[in-house]
């Protein structure tokens, strides 16, 4: 039977009394099933049911959601619509398509640099992938990268790079002015001709370096990360002193051997070339030597590439990186890093002769907030043998700086109701001194008096 259109007032109250509250009229118990009006009769009210007590939740203003790695609250009475809203990340789609762009760049002394990236294929409205880029080691091309790509990719656009007389770059047109910053100068040079060219984003950039990579991904760090530096990873190398770990550990064995390599650069040149062209004639038995003696601990196939390019180096910039790696530190740059709270990753092998105790206990105390992995049978080819190992510190380094820049952008916001800090931000003065900006970061540090 269809609910009447004007009730009376019920004498006794009913089960669902509780519920009702004063303001509103009493009510009749709904129907179980309400029939449909007879033709050409009207049809009444149906939505008589009674208002009930709000549930024992806890209230909106509790609940967070998390999109695309921002943040987003929501308050009583306002779903989110009206608050203004963040500037979202790139997220890959299930369906992401990937393709390789090379370039090429001319160095300070006129010297072509090669280039490749491999970005996500651009689709119209979305934002562009940040930027890794990756810093090979002395005498590499960077196929140790290979197997990292696919999990590198996953979120970025990845920049790949050879140092001059290096893989498909030039050989050095002025060989007495390849060092360790120069090389830092040419990896900036990429970043700014990947920007004009709008093939990656490079507002937001992390790199990782291996071996001898380390030295000059620290030393970019110094010149030109500014406050795009979202974080570092430094795979079986170290930041200072290339050669100390060979000699031993003694730096001064090592300042004796960089002297005698740069008074006698042109002659070592060309025998560095011959050592390398027997080396690959011979890569079968030097490579079993290589094993015996415990440098590496992969099987020669998975090392070939490295034999192939020997044939391509350039003795000239391999000698002077020796000079330069050894004279060169970087270690203050880790430091500052540490203090800037930048995610750090720093992966040591527990057979690998380039980088010893002494320096995983330097690293460490320089940088004590950094993730430390420490792979006991992992040599200087590590990348390679223990590829699975380095893969997942790589993805739970790049998981903690998602984290990292999540909670720093809705920080910003927070504070200031922008989205990114402004590209060119005017300097301040500290008090009406002089200031100075530190090039890791953009806050300002005043000079001491």
């Amino acid at each position: 039977r269809a609910p009447m259109a004007r009730s009376r007032p019920r004498k006794k109250p009913g089960p669902n009394a509780a519920d009702v509250t004063p303001s509103s009229p009493p009510q009749h118990k709904p129907p179980p099933a309400p029939r449909p009006p007879a033709q050409g009769q009207a049809s009444s009210p149906t939505n008589l049911s009674p208002l009930r007590a709000a549930p024992s939740t806890p209230p909106d203003s509790l609940h967070k959601t998390t999109t695309g790695g921002s943040v987003r609250s929501r308050t009583n009475g306002d779903d989110g619509a009206n608050l203004p809203k963040l500037k979202e990340p790139f997220t890959p789609g299930g369906s992401t398509r990937y393709e390789a762009v090379g370039g090429r760049v001319q160095a300070a002394d006129g010297t072509w640099v090669a280039y490749a990236l491999t970005r996500p294929v651009p689709r119209p409205g979305h934002p562009k992938a940040p930027l890794l880029v990756t810093v090979n080691g002395l005498s590499n091309d960077g196929f140790q990268w290979e197997g990292l790509v696919p999990t590198l990719k996953k979120e970025h656009a990845v920049l790949s790079w050879d140092y001059r007389g290096h893989g498909c770059s030039e050989n050095p047109r002025e060989t007495c002015r390849v060092s360790i910053e120069s090389l830092a100068e040419d990896m900036q040079l990429v970043l700014d001709d990947v920007d004009n060219r709008g093939l990656a984003s490079v507002a937001h950039v992390t790199v990782v370096g291996y071996s001898m990579g380390c030295q000059v991904a620290l030393e970019w760090c110094r010149q030109h990360a500014g406050g795009r530096l979202e974080g570092v990873a430094l795979i079986l190398g170290t930041p200072q002193y290339s050669l100390r770990t060979v000699m031993f550990g003694s730096k001064a064995a090592a300042d004796l051997v960089a002297t005698f390599l740069d008074s006698f650069q042109t002659p070592l040149a060309l025998a560095w070339e011959v050592s390398f062209a027997w080396t690959f004639a011979t890569s079968y038995v030097s490579h079993a030597l290589a094993r015996a003696l415990g440098v590496i601990n992969v099987p020669w196939n998975a090392f070939a590439p490295f034999y192939r390019h020997l044939k391509r180096l350039h003795g000239g910039a391999y000698n002077r990186m020796l000079v330069t790696g050894q004279r060169h530190t970087a270690m203050d740059v880790l430091e500052r890093l540490d203090r800037r709270e930048v995610p750090t990753l720093i992966v040591t092998g527990g057979k690998d002769f380039s980088a010893g105790k002494s320096v995983f206990r330097e690293m460490h105390f320089a940088a004590p907030r950094a993730s430390f992995v420490h792979l006991p049978e992992a040599c200087h080819a590590g990348m390679i043998g223990e590829r699975e190992a380095v893969t997942e510190a790589l993805e739970a380094f790049l998981h903690e700086k998602r984290e990292s820049v999540a909670f720093n952008r809705r920080r910003l916001y927070d504070a200031t109701g922008m989205n990114v800090s402004p590209p060119e931000s005017p300097v301040k003065t500290a008090g009406g001194r002089d200031v100075v900006t530190d090039p890791l970061s953009p806050a300002i540090s005043p000079i001491k008096e």
